[in-house]
């Protein structure tokens, strides 16, 4: 192979990426991040030159940008990089855990001399699916619901989050949040992609969640029924988890 053919290759690579919808969806930070990594280490390869690096870099930036608009009025998606308990809809009965896309079944969790897991998550572009390693049956994640073949429902209640390497637990300070909330969109404003992207999984995460009425917005806040003035709500959490 040449270095024409070489170089084709592999930018069809980086393209392939930039326009993995299902990947920059499910985490707009890893898929922007993978972009990076991989347009500098064609540059260091000589493969591309610092101005096509640039080039490519800000296609990037332009695709994370674009990707947490669309996030921003989207319902809840099944995030791989998070942790969730599996309830039962309606109770406090826990099915299992997730996390980093293993299922572990709640019989496993009290057994500690058990070894493996029992399902894998596989993300696709409208969900994802839950396969089970004993039968091989498939249950669907749609948002934060999984439903079993039975029609059984479970909510997915967001545990924790790695974000770079670091693993954050929700926010549930008020204060916290509304200072999270204003340094992020001063962040966004500006366009300071580093700032915000720090902060918008920690966002996602907390146990909080824009208002639904006023939609946090500065003429409405106030004197608005439903947040009272906070421009945000307390997320619908089930409790009672052990």
């Amino acid at each position: 192979m040449n270095f024409d053919q070489a170089k084709a290759l592999r930018l069809q690579q980086w393209r392939s990426t930039l326009n993995n919808h299902e990947f920059r969806m499910q985490n707009p930070e890893a898929h922007r991040q993978t972009l990076h990594a991989m347009s500098q280490t064609l540059a260091a390869e000589g493969l591309v030159d610092p101005l096509e690096q640039f080039d490519m870099d800000e296609l990037a930036n332009a695709a994370y940008w674009h990707a947490v608009e669309e996030l921003i009025n989207a319902p809840p998606r099944y995030c791989g990089a998070s942790s969730y308990d599996v309830v039962l809809r309606g109770t406090t009965d826990l099915f299992g855990r997730i996390g980093r896309s293993i299922f572990y079944d709640v019989s496993s969790l009290a057994d500690p001399q058990r070894s493996g897991y029992d399902g894998k998550i596989y993300p696709d572009a409208g969900g994802a699916n839950l396969v089970f390693n004993s039968s091989g049956v498939s249950a669907r994640i749609i948002g934060l619901t999984l439903t079993m073949p039975d029609g059984r429902r479970y909510d997915l209640i967001e545990t924790q989050r790695v974000v770079e390497g670091v693993t954050y637990q929700p926010i549930d300070d008020p204060d916290l949040y509304r200072v999270l909330v204003d340094t992020a969109q001063i962040a966004q404003e500006n366009q300071h992609l580093r700032a915000f992207e720090k902060h918008r999984p920690l966002l996602e995460l907390a146990n909080f969640c824009t208002c639904p009425t006023c939609l946090d917005h500065f003429g409405l806040r106030d004197d608005c029924p439903t947040c009272s003035g906070n421009g945000f709500v307390t997320k619908a959490m089930t409790t009672g988890l052990s």
